[in-house]
């Protein structure tokens, strides 16, 4: 296996070249530039370095890195939100099913009401008795 040993140098270093030194075809040159950042050329064997183009710059890969966790903040809030969302859809949807079931119960427990206020006992016999108007008669019968 070949070891690739890339020209390397600070961006004033390759200034203080620039004119005399031209990368061979493939060659690897590596600038390390004032800010920290690294910039990889390739050479042609024909263009001066600072005309080739840059074919890895970490300072392009550290923006697009913020950008994607900015972006996944983002993702993950609307997760969140949705997720919280959902749980008060669901408490929200519990109580009006809890509320049916309670309207239903009372709404089975007033069956037959009418009928029970229309029912009497006797007191001496015992007996249930209705009582109902028919044709503008007041009747009361057993029940």
């Amino acid at each position: 296996m070949a070891a690739i040993r890339p020209c390397t140098g600070t961006t004033a270093d390759w200034k203080a070249v620039e004119d005399t030194l031209i990368l061979k075809e493939r060659e690897i040159g590596v600038e390390l530039d004032a800010s920290g950042h690294y910039q990889i050329r390739q050479g042609d064997g024909k263009k001066k370095f600072f005309d080739l183009p840059i074919i890895v710059n970490n300072a392009r890969y550290e923006e697009i890195l913020t950008l994607t966790q900015g972006y996944m903040n983002t993702v993950n809030n609307f997760s969140k939100n949705m997720t919280e969302a959902t749980n008060s859809a669901n408490g929200a949807a519990a109580t009006a099913n809890n509320a049916a079931s309670t309207a239903s119960a009372a709404a089975k427990a007033c069956q037959g009401i009418v009928n029970g206020l229309n029912t009497m006992v006797d007191t001496v016999t015992k007996k249930s008795c209705v009582l109902t108007v028919e044709d503008g008669i007041l009747t009361i019968r057993e029940a």
